[in-house]
């Protein structure tokens, strides 16, 4: 079975200043972060648990150095829960231990921060933090092929002024599927009736969806994309689980398909060191034909080395799993990189790669990815590796009294 379960911790590179009173500030309980990757981190952000769940925002108090860290409250769907859940922005240095009290305040702050933007109406929208703008409305061509509104069409990168796109097509393709009697389809097929935001303030927005294709009912699909203030990438997070037995061509995952903008691929070696091929050099993509990247990848995407961009995935977490045990059927499991019309290329997961294969009842494939939208190469192993250790390993959260 494939599998690799990994929590995942929020960083990037701003980090946020606050300046506060607290004339009024209640001290509501203690708790201890550290750091014990040896990874210093700018920006990180935590969820704190608190049994205060009436306060719209909570503050943090270094016991050291007095320093104010603002945390605003996320929604929750069960409102008979015992506590509530406040999401803070954080720094700390390698190996640091940080003590905060807990403070209820109903002070006025002046802040700096970097903030999300999001623009239109879900799920026909954008969202917008300091690196990057991704876009998940659709067009009349897109609509008339069945593709929903919510689902990543395009990310505009700020600093190089980019969008990577595919033209007429959305660039998240992922995940997807064929039946040879039935048109290749995508969880953009998917209506948006259970699509919803469920979370959205100024530090983190999150939206879902869950539900089934026509023609491709034997499978339940949901989804998850995360957006965070001050971050250089977004979550995803998707499974297909089975609820009948399925006759499928293929079914792929992982896949960000786009236009002619690139001109090399990187991807992870076996020691975690990051490769390099020249993308349109069809020799050497021929070549990943008879020595394919293996399907759990560390990590793999496409940059633009002359201009200072890219787009690379890093695995948090793949899992293909049977409700009977063992791993439910798969077919030369793979990551593929693809030539497409146009002179566009992709890369996807091959789960079951074009042989029809009998997907049983109860067969269940999940993974969850971080997209790292690079807008300098300077340094890209070191920056690659950053993110990779650090979102994979948290900081450490104790509770006062544990």
């Amino acid at each position: 079975m494939k599998s690799r379960n990994c929590h995942h911790a929020l960083l990037g590179f701003c980090l946020t200043v606050l300046s506060w009173g607290c004339e009024r500030a209640q001290i509501k309980d203690e708790i201890v972060l550290t750091e014990t990757e040896g990874i210093a981190r700018p920006l990180e952000y935590v969820v704190i648990k608190s049994s205060d769940r009436h306060q719209k925002t909570l503050v943090l108090k270094d016991k050291d150095t007095d320093e104010m860290i603002r945390g605003i409250k996320l929604a929750q769907e069960d409102s008979n829960q015992d506590s509530t859940s406040y999401i803070f922005p954080v720094s700390i240095s390698a190996h640091q231990k940080r003590t905060f009290l807990v403070l209820n305040s109903y002070s006025e702050q002046n802040q700096e921060e970097d903030t999300l933007k999001i623009t239109g109406e879900h799920p026909a929208i954008t969202v917008e933090n300091g690196f990057f703008i991704a876009d998940f409305n659709t067009n009349p061509q897109k609509i008339e092929r069945g593709l929903y509104p919510g689902q990543l069409s395009g990310i505009f990168i700020k600093k190089r002024d980019i969008l990577l796109k595919r033209e007429l097509n959305n660039m998240h393709w992922a995940p997807n599927f064929q039946k040879e009697s039935e048109d290749y389809k995508t969880i953009g097929h998917a209506n948006v009736d259970d699509a919803k935001v469920s979370q959205n303030n100024a530090f983190f927005f999150e939206m879902v969806k869950k539900g089934k294709v026509k023609g491709y009912e034997e499978i339940d699909l949901s989804e998850k994309y995360e957006f965070y203030a001050g971050l250089p990438y977004f979550l995803y997070e998707s499974t297909m689980s089975f609820n009948k037995d399925a006759n499928l061509f293929f079914l792929r995952n992982n896949e960000m398909t786009m236009d002619k903008l690139f001109t090399h691929l990187v991807y992870s070696d076996s020691l975690g060191k990051t490769k390099e091929m020249l993308l349109y050099d069809d020799v050497k993509i021929d070549s990943l034909t008879k020595a394919p990247l293996t399907d759990d990848v560390k990590w793999v995407g496409f940059i633009n080395k002359p201009k200072g961009y890219g787009l690379v995935s890093l695995q948090l977490d793949y899992e293909n799993t049977h409700i009977n045990g063992g791993e439910p059927p798969l077919y030369k499991p793979h990551m593929k990189i693809t030539k497409a019309g146009e002179e566009g290329r992709y890369w996807n997961r091959r789960l079951v790669h074009d042989h029809n294969t009998i997907i049983t009842k109860g067969s269940r494939y999940h993974e969850k990815n971080a997209y790292l939208v690079l807008d300098s190469l300077d340094n890209l192993n070191k920056q690659i590796n950053y993110f990779f250790k650090t979102i994979n390993n948290p900081i450490s959260i104790y509770y006062s009294g544990e």
